[in-house]
């Protein structure tokens, strides 16, 4: 809870000293670069972290053949993994359970619901509704291909309405091992990315063979991260674990998707863990239910907007 309520006083300080942004319609500007969905293939934990894991992660059971891997580019991993994605729209209800380095833990109910417009601009929208203290408190993250997601966070208790934005990106996101860096969408121009000797990663006592990608945003992002590794399965391109490199090189957090579940033709990440390396936490996130290709008429376009949140809060 500590961590919890340093967040929201450091939101109330930033909206007494005027830096929330006004409110505004958001409408990014299209992608002409045609690499978006490279880097978003690459961090399984963006459009909504452990909500978007399961998300940028969803794809249909497809691989390259033996012969046709070996000569895959990192740029070419990354964008066969994006093209298996199918699912535009989707609902999910989740439990998030956040423990702290003494293996107590606290509980959250979750529901996230993302939609994909046309020009593949992603927005999501997170919902808490348990317990008490945290329902109604809401994220909205809107993709900007050309620039920094947009990201709100929307406090019931006080109605205050906040544009998250430069160092409090940082900040660990309603107490969990998640900031709001993670979840944010990221493209492939926000870094160089560079193919590595092959891996493997043990989840569950299994051994999964991977392929080894790392990638190096870039200095003007100003990011926590000096590197980022992902292990993507071979037999269905799709990432399965990611180490995260802070400032002093060091491997300070390690995300996992320790379980996979088939959902008609759709891989659908069901038990995701980030781990705090240094400080010995972790934040597990469960899938209770998901819905995949939701129709549109049931996402309208409104929910995805902080004017939404603040009206519907």
């Amino acid at each position: 809870m500590e961590r919890a309520v340093a967040m929201t006083t450091e939101l109330h300080t930033l909206a007494r000293q005027g830096r929330s942004r006004p409110l505004s319609r958001v409408d990014p500007p299209a992608d002409s670069s045609g690499e978006r969905s490279m880097f978003r293939a690459l961090r399984p934990f963006s459009l909504s972290a452990f909500f978007a894991a399961v998300l940028s992660t969803l794809c249909l059971v497809s691989a390259p053949s033996s012969a046709q891997a070996t000569e895959l580019t990192a740029a070419e991993i990354v964008a066969r993994s994006a093209s298996n994605r199918t699912v535009q729209n989707s609902e999910q209800w989740m439990t998030m359970e956040i423990y702290d380095r003494n293996g107590r833990s606290r509980v959250r109910k979750i529901v996230s619901r993302v939609k994909e417009g046309a020009d593949g601009v992603s927005k999501s929208h997170v919902e808490f509704v348990e317990p008490e203290d945290v329902s109604g408190v809401q994220f909205l993250t809107v993709e900007n291909p050309k620039g920094e997601d947009m990201q709100w966070l929307f406090m019931p208790a006080s109605g205050i309405l906040n544009q998250i934005s430069g160092s409090t990106r940082r900040g660990s996101f309603m107490g969990s091992d998640f900031t709001f860096e993670d979840l944010s969408v990221g493209q492939a121009g926000d870094g160089d990315h560079t193919r590595q000797d092959d891996g493997t990663v043990t989840i569950g006592g299994k051994t999964i063979q991977t392929y080894v990608v790392s990638s190096v945003p870039k200095a003007e992002l100003k990011s926590a991260y000096t590197r980022i590794v992902s292990y993507i399965e071979k037999d269905r391109l799709i990432p399965r674990q990611i180490l995260f490199y802070d400032k002093k090189g060091e491997n300070s957090k390690r995300m996992t998707i320790l379980d996979v579940a088939l959902r008609g033709d759709v891989l659908v990440p069901m038990h995701t863990t980030m781990e705090n390396l240094k400080r010995g936490t972790r934040t597990e996130v469960k899938v209770e239910s998901v819905e995949v290709n939701v129709p549109a008429e049931r996402l309208p376009d409104h929910r995805f907007t902080p004017e939404a949140m603040q009206s519907e809060g």
